[in-house]
């Protein structure tokens, strides 16, 4: 699994985190409250990053109930597993550890884990990692939201398998 090397703090959209909800219970079958509890740990790490390096919050501090409220079923899930994985170290670098409170740490472990359960899936379903240059990684944004024109398959047209 890459390191998830920090950069210049930013607020990430709430907007991602919706897909980002859909996307957990997709591809990890997590009971409801545990991905809203997991995500929601997430976003105040985000947060707390933002306020920790002077960057002016640029999304709405929500409540825990303010934030479930955002959850919708219109949503869309990732449409592969190497978007769900990009998004996942996205959130990742978007949270500094020092500034995470220790429910956002506990958080990070979990995320981190789900991240490598994501990896080995992938490497035992198309024999290959997931970061090879024959899937479709360097086409997908390393972002919450996805770009219309991202890949709708995991691996590239025409990769040998």
């Amino acid at each position: 699994m890459p390191q998830s090397v920090p950069r210049r703090a930013h607020c990430l959209p709430l907007m991602g985190y919706r897909h980002m909800y859909r996307s957990l219970l997709r591809f990890f079958s997590l009971p409801r409250q545990e991905a809203l509890s997991l995500l929601y740990a997430l976003y105040i790490g985000n947060l707390d990053t933002c306020h920790y390096e002077g960057v002016p919050p640029q999304v709405t501090e929500l409540t825990a109930e303010g934030f479930c409220s955002l959850v919708s079923v219109y949503a869309r899930p990732y449409h592969t597993e190497v978007q769900m994985y990009r998004s996942m170290h996205a959130l990742l670098r978007s949270i500094r550890y020092e500034a995470a409170i220790q429910d956002t740490r506990r958080a990070i472990s979990r995320f981190r884990i789900l991240a490598g359960t994501l990896e080995n899936r992938f490497e035992d379903t198309y024999d290959c990692d997931i970061t090879d240059p024959k899937t479709t990684y360097a086409l997908c944004w390393s972002r919450l939201t996805v770009r219309r024109e991202e890949p709708l398959t995991a691996l590239r047209e025409g990769a040998n398998f």
